[in-house]
């Protein structure tokens, strides 16, 4: 192995640049003084093999152009949680053309199972047999110094430790068949830091205009409420309700006087089947308080100082099925038709493009299911749920016509997805459980397709021990003789395929995407991704461009593995985020 360097200008830079960008596989890691991209420094960027390794003093090479020549060059580069680092790079005006992450890979191979944590030192015991110590890495918050020598060994050991760990994985990623999904991943890794290093922009007078909107209706809905619990539990001199609607005990006393002592619980459901006005003023009032409590004023405590966008914090790998998750704050929490939605638009000069995959899960099971129904009303573009509802129920049925049954058959289908058994039905559509069991035979008895796809998908992966995707995403399934644990277990072995896949196209069609609104070009980035949805904000001049680019790369990532119905994806361009 090669003595480490450490390059502290630019012509040591541009020399071992040139031997670095002829090596297939690279290992990269960066010290900063801190975890913000837009208020920290970077101290050292170090690349290494295994045989040469580099740390590069950023703050003294002034000019880090060279290093494109490495990033940029058709190998992979590979880094341990890679969000952080390349959200950095980015600041720093680098980009990267094939990240892989070995943390990423990490949780592929653990596929839902608990074999400890994620971190470098972890991985790095537990794969490598290699013990990390990361007592040094405090030293570098907050630097302003002259490096020392334990600093520059502690970040070359760490790039080391990368390269080992991830060929430790790759031949388990090939063993478990993996190989495509970690592709996905890996690729996938530099739009989810695309999408966190910029932001998206928060009008803060328009939300604070909607929050009022909704304090008003929650105190209206109150009020309401108060109205309605007058002649039940009384008030003080002045009139005056005093219930805690925090309070379940307290609740279930109010509902005792009004004669249901025995209700189960107090969720929506429940309530919703009561045919009493202070049931249905007090899920009024839940509503507009929900909507307080999630989008109160601590949600613009996220705007950024120095950027004046939001940036939120993104899981890659956030649910066992793959899927992403978000927080600080959530934006995947803020739903269709959402008048906060609204506030999240586009900065003078720009329009946001917002696409999302029609259908998505129901397309997944008919490709994996062969079902004929769902495939020749795929392939025609048909109304599923209205066909579905007209064969269920025998009669006919579409958005006008008896919109009641379609609603049903909607739920059903889309329940699918989500392993939905008899009594999530009745709690979707408020049917009797026992009426929600005949309409569940009935919808099994017209498809029996459907039915045999989804007791194949339960019994193979008890059988075999896991669920698996289209592009080969597992999640384990432990043994269980439990009866309840084992109903369980066949749910997440039905309906993990369905939604694991999805957020397998959903990262490809990212990665697609991204890349292509680079090489052509575009002023756009993306700015936020909720389950089969993508946002970018673009300039006005590149709108439309930038609308036929992620509609073209969406539809190329589901034609990857959908080749028996068509991928739709619908568009919409604008000045906010819309749906």
């Amino acid at each position: 192995m090669d003595r480490p360097a450490l390059i502290e200008d630019e012509r040591s830079l541009r020399s071992a640049c040139e031997r670095l960008a002829a090596r297939p596989i690279l290992a990269c890691d960066l010290e900063t003084t801190g975890l913000d991209p837009h208020r920290d420094t970077v101290l050292l960027i170090q690349l290494g093999d295994g045989r040469l390794q580099v740390a590069v003093d950023a703050r003294k090479v002034t000019d880090l152009s060279p290093l494109r020549q490495v990033l940029e060059r058709p190998g992979l580069t590979v880094f341990h949680n890679a969000q952080f680092d390349l959200k950095f790079l980015k600041g720093l005006g680098l980009e990267v053309r094939r990240p892989q992450d070995t943390m990423l890979l990490e949780i592929l191979l653990a596929g839902g199972r608990r074999v400890g944590a994620r971190t470098l030192k972890a991985s790095c015991d537990r794969r490598v047999g290699v013990s990390l110590d990361k007592a040094e890495r405090a030293t570098f918050v907050g630097f302003e110094g002259t490096l020392t020598e334990s600093q520059i060994a502690y970040a070359i050991d760490d790039v080391i430790a990368t390269w080992h760990l991830f060929l430790a994985q790759v031949p388990e990623i090939e063993r478990a068949g993996m190989r495509e999904v970690a592709r996905i991943e890996g690729a996938a890794v530099d739009a989810f830091a695309e999408l966190e290093w910029r932001g998206i922009y928060l009008d803060r007078a328009a939300w604070e205009a909607v929050l009022a909107e909704a304090e008003t209706a929650r105190d209206a809905a109150r009020k309401k409420l108060e109205r309605a619990l007058l002649p039940v539990v009384g008030g003080d001199l002045f009139g005056n309700v005093h219930v805690n609607y925090e309070s379940e005990e307290a609740l279930r006393e109010v509902f005792e006087r009004l004669g249901y002592p025995d209700l189960p619980n107090l969720t929506r459901a429940t309530l919703s089947r009561l045919d009493h006005p202070v049931a249905a003023a007090l899920l009024e009032y839940r509503k507009h308080q929900q909507v307080l409590s999630r989008y109160g004023e601590g949600f613009l405590s996220h705007i950024h100082p120095v950027t004046g966008r939001v940036h939120a914090r993104f899981r890659q790998i956030g649910a066992s099925t793959g899927r992403a998750s978000c927080e600080a704050p959530n934006l995947q929490n803020i739903q269709s038709g959402d008048a906060f939605r609204r506030a999240f638009c586009a900065p003078p000069g720009r329009k946001i493009v917002t696409a999302d995959y029609a259908g998505a899960e129901l397309r997944i099971i008919a490709e994996m299911s062969g079902d004929p129904v769902f495939l020749e009303t795929f392939e025609r573009g048909g109304d599923l749920h209205a066909i579905v509802a007209s064969q269920i129920f025998h009669t006919e049925v579409s958005k006008t016509v008896r919109p009641e049954l379609r609603a049903r058959a909607k739920a059903i289908n889309f329940g699918l997805a989500y392993g939905m058994g008899a009594g999530g039905l009745a709690a979707e559509t408020g049917l009797p459980r026992a009426e929600a069991e005949r309409l569940l035979e009935t919808y099994f008895r017209t498809y029996p397709r459907i039915r045999a796809f989804f007791e194949d998908l339960a019994q193979t992966g008890l059988e075999r021990g896991y669920a698996v995707t289209l592009a080969g995403r597992r999640l384990y399934l432990e043994e269980s003789d439990d009866p309840q644990r084992r109903a369980h277990l066949e749910r997440v072995a039905k309906n993990m395929p369905i939604q694991g896949s999805s957020a397998d196209i959903v990262k490809l069609a990212m990665a697609r995407a991204t890349r292509r609104m680079r090489e052509e070009g575009l002023d756009a980035f993306i700015v936020n991704t909720v389950h089969d949805e993508l946002v970018f904000e673009v300039s006005e001049g590149d709108a439309a461009r930038a609308a036929e680019v992620l509609e073209a790369e969406m539809v190329a990532a589901g034609q990857a593995f959908l080749h028996r119905v068509p991928t739709v994806v619908d568009v919409h361009v604008g000045d906010h985020w819309a749906k």
